[in-house]
């Protein structure tokens, strides 16, 4: 068995949860795979009772509209806005640690926030953009409204999948500038060689 295999560190499914609240405002440090993952579980965890809610209170719309039954279309509607405000209110709650947490899965990878950073300003300048051309242009009758908006997703995508497979990426095993590893402790010093290949040639060495 490898040595680098012994001092691997487990975080719990509920040791996740607490982490993302803990660390709300925390952008520095480092966060491992597992604890951004089982974040996003919770994520989907908590968006259930919203999701049925939703469906729940559409359906009783459209049987209510349909069949002209005023009772059924107004519990049906409440349901979607109650649906509607838990998912703005939990959306807005976890915001700030959803992009905190993103940036220290970076930070776990070796890279800086820059490329998070940038993603965030596209989302918040890829919505403006959209606005403004559903208010002057609605019909998409004008070309340049058209390629405006497939270079913005085109963009926003691209960016979303880099981030995506970057945390899928497993953790640094040395410390870097960001801290130590919080998979694989303190066994590893930071990198002083200089050379990247040599660097990995001793890392390997020291986990066999």
């Amino acid at each position: 068995m490898r040595g680098g295999e012994n001092m691997e560190r487990k975080i719990s499914f509920v040791q996740a949860l607490k982490l993302f609240w803990k660390n709300y405002i925390n952008f520095k440090g480092r966060s491992r795979r597992s604890e951004y993952w089982y974040m996003i579980l919770w994520h989907i965890i908590f968006m259930i009772p919203a999701m049925i809610l939703f469906i729940v209170g559409l359906i009783m719309l459209i049987s209510g509209i349909s069949s002209y039954t005023g009772e059924l279309t107004a519990v049906g509607g409440i349901l979607l806005l109650v649906s509607f405000i838990y998912l703005v209110i939990y959306g807005l709650a976890t915001f700030i640690p959803n992009w905190s947490l993103l940036i220290r899965r970076f930070h776990d990878t070796g890279r800086s926030m820059l490329i998070p950073l940038l993603y965030f300003c596209i989302l918040i300048v890829s919505y403006f953009i959209i606005t403004i051309i559903n208010l002057v242009d609605p019909e998409y009758t004008n070309i340049s409204s058209i390629l405006t908006l497939m270079l913005t997703y085109l963009i926003y995508m691209i960016f979303g999948i880099y981030c995506l497979v970057i945390c899928c990426l497993d953790s640094k095993r040395k410390t870097n500038k960001y801290g130590s590893s919080h998979k694989y402790g303190n066994h590893l010093p930071p990198s002083t060689t200089g050379n990247q290949k040599e660097d990995d040639y001793y890392e390997n060495k020291l986990l066999d």
